[in-house]
Order: structure tokens, then C-alpha cells, then sequence
């Protein structure tokens, strides 16, 4: 819904008691991105209504967009003593609590939520996903499959499912699973990647292989799936296609230091000095975007000049 902030910016002006024009106007800023400057309308809001639930709530919406999950906890947490029974709050202080890793409290909430409301996918799904957390298989296959009965082309659910029925060791329904993500969604890397592992473990590294380039070409920056693809490669002492490979990502993510760094690893692989060092010194200069140890790698470099 559009709203005409500076409509509303004019109505208060008018009439500065005008609490409703307010309360849009702080949600529209908020629709806009403009979250800090929400949060103070709310909470003058809140300074005149410190007993109002949806206040409060909205409140803790706008914090937890602000990533400040602790405070939205409280807000929340106020809002639910207010109105006990309300079920959005309950949800969104259990989602808040997720993301501060608090899953005793989180699964409490949401399992009273689908005591109120027995079709809510969304409580379902994270339900699941707390399950999963806490490697309590059989609950969160439990909870993600209820989801998906009210939203059975829930990517994210499917995807959550797949992997628990990997951790069950049920291969044969987490690969249908993650297929059928790939189905709905074929730029959804990670299930490539996560089937390129099922592969992998069972030996058949060409499948692997396959499915880490359909990694890639969902999403190009993947360096997990480049360090796989090498891994595979290295495996087989097939490490001139690891080099053809890595030269290509190089030109592809010309300031990308892991990139070279693993390519310095393959040249020493193939007992190619001068490019061991050449790629190890070119690390060195995109080191920002190293995330390996800085200090070993500069005693690597130190080391390789010695050998020179």
C-alpha cells in the first residue's frame, strides 16, 4: 500500500495530538527503510501509551528490522503481558528469541501458538527449524513436514527437510527433496551444493562435480563449492584442471584473495615455484579480502622467497 508520507508529515504538523497520523506515519517511514526515525515516532507513542500492545509490537517489529533482537525481545515480551493471547506477538517474540539462540523459549511460544491456530505454517516451520538446531531429528522432520502440509511449496521448508533426512542418513528422500527445491527454484545454490555432498560421500564424484558448476552458476561467488571443486580435483592428482579452473575464477573474481591463494596451493601441488609465489604475493595485495590467517600467510611468502 502506498502512503503519502508527506501527506501524513502535513497532518501531523496540524494537528501534533493526531496519534492515529502518527502511527501511520511511523509505519510508512518504516515501509520506506527509514527505521531509525520510525523507532522515535513509536516510541513517542509509547511515552503517551505505555499500556498499548500494538504499540509495543510495532516497536519490536522495527527493532528486529534493525537486527537488534535483544531490545525487540523486551518490547515483545511487553506487548505479550499486555495481550497473553495475541498469537502475532507470541510469533514474533519466539522468532526474536530464535535469532538471540534462545530455542527453550522460542519452541514454548510457538508451540502455543499452534495450540491457537492448528494451520500456521510459519510457527510449523520454525518449530522445525529449532528441532534441527538441536539435532532432535525426528521432531523437526515432524514439525516441517506439518508445515508443508498448509504450504507444500515452501522452498525453504523443502530444503530444511532434505537436509534432516540426510542427518537420519535417509539419502533417497533427501535427494528427491532437494530436487524438488531445485524444481521450484532453480537458482537455490545451496540444494546444488548439498546434493553435490550427497555424491560425494557416495563416491560419485562426476555427480559432485556436476552439481557444484550448477552451484556456481547460481551463484558465482560461491567459494565453498570452488574449494570442493578442487577438493575433488586434487583427490584424483588431476591438478591441471584445478589450475585451469581457479585461472578462470581468478579472471572471473579479480579481487577475490581466497581465490589466489588456492590457486598458489595448486601450483605448489604441481611443484610450480615461481607461480607458488607469484599467487602468493598477489594474495598478499588483495588482502582485504583474505579470510584465511594473515600472519601465517605471511610467513608462507617469507618462506617461499627463502626457497627461491
Amino acid at each position: 500500500m502506498n502512503v503519502d508520507i508527506k501527506a501524513l508529515q502535513d497532518k501531523i504538523k496540524e494537528n501534533p495530538n493526531d496519534f492515529k497520523a502518527i502511527e501511520e506515519y511511523a509505519i510508512a517511514l518504516s515501509d520506506n527503510g527509514q527505521n531509525e526515525e520510525a523507532l522515535k515516532n513509536f516510541i513517542y507513542l509509547k511515552n503517551n501509551f505505555p499500556e498499548n500492545a500494538q504499540v509495543l509490537y510495532n516497536i519490536g517489529i522495527i527493532l528486529e528490522k534493525l537486527k537488534r533482537y535483544n531490545d525487540a525481545v523486551k518490547a515483545y515480551d511487553k506487548a505479550l503481558n499486555i495481550a497473553p493471547d495475541d498469537t502475532d506477538i507470541m510469533y514474533n517474540l519466539a522468532y526474536a528469541y530464535i535469532q538471540t539462540k534462545n530455542y527453550d523459549e522460542a519452541e514454548n511460544l510457538l508451540l502455543e501458538v499452534i495450540k491457537k491456530d492448528t494451520e500456521d505454517s510459519n510457527a510449523y516451520f520454525h518449530l522445525g527449524e529449532i528441532y534441527s538446531r538441536k539435532k532432535q531429528h525426528d521432531n523437526a522432520i515432524k514439525y516441517l513436514s506439518k508445515s508443508l502440509e498448509y504450504d507444500n511449496n515452501d522452498t525453504i521448508a523443502i530444503f530444511y527437510l532434505a537436509y534432516e533426512y540426510s542427518e537420519i542418513k535417509n539419502i533417497d528422500k533427501a535427494i528427491e527433496l532437494y530436487n524438488k527445491v531445485i524444481e521450484l527454484n532453480p537458482d537455490y545454490s545451496w540444494a546444488y551444493y548439498n546434493l553435490a555432498s550427497i555424491y560425494f560421500n557416495k563416491g560419485d564424484d562426476d555427480k559432485a562435480i556436476n552439481y557444484l558448476q550448477s552451484t556456481l552458476r547460481a551463484n558465482p561467488n560461491d567459494f565453498q563449492a570452488i574449494k570442493f571443486i578442487v577438493k575433488i580435483y586434487s583427490k584424483h592428482k588431476k591438478y591441471a584442471l584445478a589450475e585451469k579452473f581457479l585461472k578462470q575464477e581468478c579472471i572471473a573474481m579479480p579481487l577475490n584473495a581466497d581465490v589466489h591463494y588456492l590457486l598458489a596451493q595448486v601450483y605448489k601441488l604441481l611443484n610450480s615455484h615461481i607461480n607458488y609465489v607469484k599467487y602468493l604475493k598477489l594474495t598478499e595485495r588483495k588482502i582485504s579480502t583474505f579470510t584465511g590467517d594473515i600472519e601465517k600467510l605471511k610467513q608462507e611468502i617469507t618462506e617461499a622467497d627463502v626457497k627461491k
